[in-house]
């Protein structure tokens, strides 16, 4: 039961890092951004290419394709999301422009590196033991890397100026406007953190099985109910949230296949879904009651 608890946790890290970096886009422009997917591809894509063509370690490659996939997110935003948003574009129809750019994004990335997957040149590895359950240099980095990002995530949030102009554009985008707040700015970092957060995530995927060009889309249902699960917005039930996925998934596993083990945690986020929303509800009715006997 150990191995699976820590097996499942270590998996769980790159799913952790995409939920973090989904959840903070989703609060912040209200919206279910698909092509985010296609950030956590572009990560694995730049780690190769910084791996494999340039020839860097594979820990030297992870900085500078983190960062690049920030950049690219950051473009996204600027250049298609951003506009259609100062239209006044609604909710459903960002969505449907977020499944554009996906497919966009996805077909490109395919013209550019193929059809065939690849894997990292990790060099020597570490082995360790921990709890009696062997694991690797690159899976403690993996977990390394959730915790500060998490970290940074959390900070920005609730510790920076930042944090308070992304919840008030959040809570209300033109009383922040008003008030002098400078969206653009808010969000810009906001699109750069999250497209790291989604880079790290695409690196480790690699690692952990290989890279193909479908590598994010395969897990983008996924993290929209880690994210959902999780709270919108909430850095911290992100990482609750996307932590008992992994363990979740490593004891259904072992259980049964992996197949089958992706539809049963589908279906496990559900019935905690409509949990919530029952317990949301007899929270909402005790309240109305409670304010109709104040009356």
């Amino acid at each position: 039961m150990i191995d699976l608890v820590l097996i499942g946790l270590i998996e769980a890290a790159p799913l952790v890092l995409a939920a973090i970096g989904f959840t903070l886009i989703y609060y912040l422009n209200g919206f279910i951004n698909v092509a985010f997917a296609e950030t956590i591809t572009s990560g694995a894509y730049f780690a190769v290419f910084f791996n494999q063509v340039l020839g860097l370690g594979f820990y030297l490659a992870i900085i500078p394709a983190a960062i690049a996939a920030g950049l690219l997110s950051v473009a996204t935003y600027l250049l298609v999301y951003r506009p259609a948003l100062n239209r006044g574009v609604g909710v459903v129809e960002m969505i449907v422009l977020s499944v554009g750019v996906s497919f966009l994004l996805r077909h490109l990335l395919r013209v550019v590196f193929g059809v065939e997957t690849y894997l990292f040149d990790l060099g020597e590895q570490t082995y360790l033991s921990i709890l009696g359950t062997g694991v690797t240099s690159v899976q403690i980095w993996a977990l390394v890397l959730v915790v500060v990002m998490v970290t940074v995530a959390y900070l920005m949030t609730y510790r920076s100026k930042y944090g308070q102009m992304m919840r008030a554009l959040a809570s209300n985008r033109d009383l922040a406007v008003a008030s002098g707040i400078d969206p653009t700015k808010a969000s810009i970092l906001v699109w750069f953190i999250a497209g790291v957060a989604g880079g790290l995530a695409g690196i480790f995927l690699g690692v952990f099985a290989f890279v193909d060009y479908q590598i994010g889309w395969n897990l983008i249902l996924i993290i929209v109910m880690v994210a959902i699960v999780g709270g919108i917005g909430n850095v911290r039930g992100a990482l609750i949230a996307g932590a008992a996925a992994g363990v979740a998934v490593s004891f259904l596993t072992w259980l049964t296949q992996p197949l089958y083990a992706q539809v049963l945690l589908l279906a496990l986020f559900i019935v905690v879904l409509r949990l919530k929303a029952t317990r949301s509800g007899g929270g909402s009715r005790r309240s109305l009651l409670a304010l109709a006997g104040r009356s």
